[in-house]
């Protein structure tokens, strides 16, 4: 839109008002002894600073000369102010200097119409947010450990580095060179088994990169939520991270403690955020299959909400307070190498004796070799048992495997409740997880004809 030279001026003029508002405002709120010696840039000077972009601009096209030096004239001006600004303020900062320089292409921008004015705006308001979330920003960074940095980097290196190159290609026993022959020589028939996958690199790695992000976001959701909030949302978050952790670190603070109740409500909703976790690892492998499932995490899910709800609301008001329950629940060690590389051999070896199990023993054979696997953990249960469902086994097959391996895994925690607990948070918690797994076979009903 080629708008009138008055409407681009005003138009600059307004938005250079709008990003000097936000600086003046942000000069008010810090010492005015840093700046001491040098004037504050506020509404007039970045209004001024806009316009003069915009004039400079129209004058490009017939008056190269007059644009070149208004631009290097302010370039110029620009570079004094920051060095004067240094050496008075002591400051090597540039935020307000690169301010100036924005609000100088902005001008620029509205008057050469090389983008939209709806566009022009929006830039106008990202710098201003930014600007404005200065003091947050620090804090933020201030706040971040060492290893959390190192720890996303490797994550992003695993996910936007490695992935996208590895090869979405599955390499099956008939793949091997000379096996049938081999084989054949020992009279040993195979032939069943040559079509048996072994490894598909893409497919593996995004396993990890999927189970590693969601460990991730549980970590950070625990860190800027559940420490502010408390101990239940710490377990909740922790939950996402390692229900199995998390319960085991509340069975150990329960043989310090008679507030077993509170204790037990947190073990119980930490359960019920590894319901959401397998919500959501099956919507991203396998919808359909997830749809088969809905009944059952419903099921499961509302009754751990509401079994912890009723602990809450049974805990003993003069008991003493749990907030350092929060510290037993961090985890420092957010992500590395070695950890994925074991859950990525695991989540194979998983893989491989179930489909083998599955061939010489058919769907009963699958579902025990399943049952026995899911003793150490669910993710790689979840996601090997959503890869075959619909394809190598039936949706309902799938569905009974995953209900009776939640109902292992969960016995399992009880079995650790017991060995590192209090006998009471160990009873309570054996109880709830009982009435959770009577709840999980009502999402058999739907394929009950």
């Amino acid at each position: 839109m080629n708008l009138p030279i008055v409407v681009k001026l005003l138009l600059s003029l307004l938005l250079g008002m709008a990003i000097g508002l936000e600086r003046e405002s942000y000069e008010l709120q810090i010492d005015k002894t840093k700046r001491s010696g040098i004037g504050s840039l506020g509404i007039r000077s970045f209004a001024l600073i806009t316009t003069l972009g915009t004039i400079a601009a129209l004058l490009l096209q017939n008056y190269f000369s007059l644009f070149l030096i208004i631009s290097i004239t302010f370039c110029l001006l620009l570079i004094v102010y920051y060095i004067l600004g240094s050496l008075i303020t002591k400051d090597n900062g540039m935020t307000t200097e690169l301010a100036i320089f924005w609000s100088y292409l902005i001008g620029i921008f509205v008057g050469l119409n090389i983008f939209s004015i709806q566009l022009i705006v929006a830039i106008t308001v990202i710098l201003m947010l930014i600007l404005s979330l200065k003091q947050k920003i620090k804090l933020f960074v201030a706040g971040i450990k060492q290893f959390e940095l190192e720890s996303f980097i490797s994550y992003a290196i695993i996910s936007l580095v490695i992935l996208p190159f590895l090869p979405d290609t599955g390499y099956f026993l008939k793949d091997i060179p000379f096996l049938k022959s081999i084989l054949s020589a020992f009279q040993i028939n195979f032939e069943r088994f040559l079509n048996l996958e072994i490894i598909n690199f893409f497919g593996l790695w995004k396993v990890v990169a999927l189970v590693t992000g969601v460990e991730i976001a549980g970590y950070f959701l625990e860190k800027t939520i559940g420490q502010k909030k408390g101990w239940l949302l710490t377990s909740i978050a922790g939950g996402f991270i390692s229900s199995t952790s998390t319960t085991q670190s509340l069975a150990q603070k329960s043989k310090g403690t008679k507030n077993t109740n509170r204790l037990v409500s947190a073990a119980v909703f930490a359960n019920f955020s590894s319901f959401i976790q397998m919500f959501i690892l099956l919507a991203s492998i396998n919808l359909i299959f997830l749809s088969r499932n809905i009944f059952y995490i419903f099921s499961i899910s509302i009754s751990a909400v509401l079994i912890g709800i009723y602990f809450l609301k049974r805990e003993d008001k003069k008991s003493e307070n749990l907030t350092e329950t929060k510290e037993n629940l961090k985890n420092d060690r957010l992500f590395s190498l070695m950890p994925a590389l074991k859950f990525a051999l695991i989540f194979l070896l998983i893989k491989l004796i179930t489909k083998f199990s599955l061939i010489v023993f058919g769907n009963n054979g699958f579902i025990l070799s399943t049952i026995l696997g899911a003793v150490t953990g669910l993710d790689a249960i979840i996601i090997n048992t959503a890869e075959l469902a619909g394809k190598t086994i039936t949706f309902q097959t799938g569905v009974i495997t995953l209900i009776l391996a939640n109902a292992v895994n969960l016995l399992s925690k009880a079995g650790y409740a017991f060995t590192q607990g209090s006998r009471p948070f160990a009873k309570k918690f054996f109880i709830s997880v009982v009435i959770i797994i009577c709840f999980s076979f009502l999402g058999l009903i739907p394929f009950i004809k």
